[in-house]
């Protein structure tokens, strides 16, 4: 009997728990400026850890018209300056430096909304495939990632192999426990939907 009121209990405080990480969520879209129109989309971290590539993989969740969406992006730790004197510095383009993945529901919820936002046709699924992006950081110093906000511009396709050539703006800040997705160009959102669908 007690270990049957052990599990209960366990089992209680884990709904109780996971109830209210939800319920801490950023929303989607609590960084939009409306006067700008852009559509950038801030997730909450809600788990993360470092692999055995030297990448920090991020789960990012948030909320938008009480549901829940989410991705994983995993990205390099410690990508060199990008930015020296104010000039871009073109040796620290990394290739295959960042790449996004689904979690599931949330995500084929996430496609949805992104759909939506960027006035898109309707999606039904997030992409089963890893999405690879070539990484190049804007900032002045080594982007190591727990240390504080970095950002980077990300590339797809840029070749052209698939044409489904896209940029996007990716800012992880792994002390505050936020990543942004940020629009490069409007251009982009008819691609952006494409490479991040199922059925593409």
């Amino acid at each position: 009997m007690k270990i049957k009121r052990i599990i209960l209990i366990m089992g209680f405080f884990s709904s109780v728990f996971g109830f209210g990480q939800n319920n801490n969520l950023i929303e989607l879209t609590a960084k939009q400026d409306a006067e700008e129109g852009w559509q950038d989309l801030v997730f909450s971290i809600t788990e993360k850890e470092i692999l055995d590539n030297g990448f920090w993989s991020l789960t990012c969740k948030a909320k938008y018209e009480n549901e829940i969406v989410g991705l994983k992006i995993n990205i390099a730790d410690e990508i060199p300056v990008g930015i020296v004197n104010e000039e871009i510095d073109n040796t620290t383009f990394t290739p295959n430096g960042a790449e996004i993945l689904s979690i599931g529901k949330e995500s084929d919820k996430l496609i949805e909304v992104i759909s939506k936002l960027y006035g898109q046709p309707k999606t039904s699924e997030f992409t089963s495939e890893k999405l690879t992006f070539t990484a190049f950081p804007l900032n002045k110093e080594k982007a190591v990632l727990e240390n504080g906000r970095f950002q980077f511009k990300l590339f797809f396709d840029e070749n052209g192999e698939r044409n489904l050539y896209a940029e996007i703006f990716l800012n992880p800040d792994l002390k505050n426990g936020t990543v942004e997705l940020n629009e490069k160009d409007e251009e982009y959102r008819v691609n952006i939907v494409k490479l991040l669908s199922e059925n593409k």
